[in-house]
């Protein structure tokens, strides 16, 4: 958390609260969550983050943009990046308020309204480049973005072809971009596919599914969280819309069979063995 829903909800943020303003101000808490690339290391920030954010400061944002995890507001000929880490979210509250909790940066507009960057464990950052790396930076290392680019069998075909477990394979962000633990498990439940099935024996069949499952669960995930509010991520005690994901024992919501759960690349996956059986 967070994952390409989140990072599309806060995009459409980002546009809704600042398309037709002005960077007024920018307020920096924590300056080690301005860094030398989109890191999830404090250690990596740059040596002086005042200037490095400077440049901005009087600009009016040109577009807002997205590739799976990542994000960018473009200025003109330059742009800053984001990466939100394990806990990162956007609040909006006026200059005239003191920053939320946690707060690690605020972005001050010409009406009024500040946009914090707000994360506990500090994983988050953004890091300012010329407008012309912009795609670069956010899809280096990436596999094409689920949003833009929806899967299909025969992309999933190559991009899971690695006998790993299917469900660590979709968390794979060299593979395809955006998907985490939640959702991944989500898509897994949604397209009848066990979690633990090496991905090179995926039938046909079973990636179809998966690949429309991926779809819509990422249709679902942000219809349901899209909000001019504070983010709630169920991980940090919000709503828990979902399937199977953190719902270890309780009834399957199709067969009502108790829902598993087991560790797989050090995270914790939930699948329901009755309707995602083994093969």
């Amino acid at each position: 958390m967070p994952e390409l829903p989140e990072l599309e909800i806060a995009r459409r943020q980002l546009v809704r609260w600042a398309a037709d303003h002005t960077l007024a101000a920018i307020h920096l808490v924590d300056r080690a969550v301005v860094r030398k690339s989109l890191s999830t290391k404090p250690s990596d920030a740059v040596p002086d983050a005042e200037a490095a954010l400077a440049p901005l400061v009087g600009r009016a944002p040109t577009t807002f943009r997205r590739h799976g995890k990542r994000l960018a507001i473009v200025f003109g000929d330059r742009a800053l990046c984001l990466h939100f880490g394990m806990t990162g979210y956007f609040a909006r509250r006026p200059a005239t308020d003191p920053p939320p909790p946690l707060a690690r940066l605020g972005l001050g507009w010409s009406d009024g309204q500040v946009v914090w960057l707000v994360d506990g464990r500090r994983f988050g950052c953004v890091h300012v480049v010329p407008a012309t790396e912009v795609d670069a930076v956010l899809s280096s290392g990436q596999g094409p973005d689920l949003l833009d680019v929806p899967p299909t069998a025969a992309s999933l075909r190559v991009a899971l072809r690695s006998k790993k477990p299917v469900k660590p394979q979709l968390m794979e962000q060299d593979r395809v971009a955006g998907l985490g633990n939640i959702h991944a498990a989500e898509a897994c439940f949604r397209a009848r596919v066990a979690p633990s099935t090496p991905g090179s024996q995926l039938t046909d069949p079973q990636l179809g599914a998966l690949a429309a499952a991926i779809t819509a669960q990422l249709a679902f995930a942000i219809a349901e969280a899209d909000t001019d509010g504070d983010v709630a991520y169920v991980n940090l005690g919000g709503p828990n819309p979902f399937s199977v994901y953190g719902r270890d024992g309780q009834p399957c919501p199709t067969c009502g069979s108790a829902v598993q759960a087991e560790e797989q690349a050090g995270r914790t996956t939930y699948w329901c063995a009755v309707c995602q059986p083994a093969t």
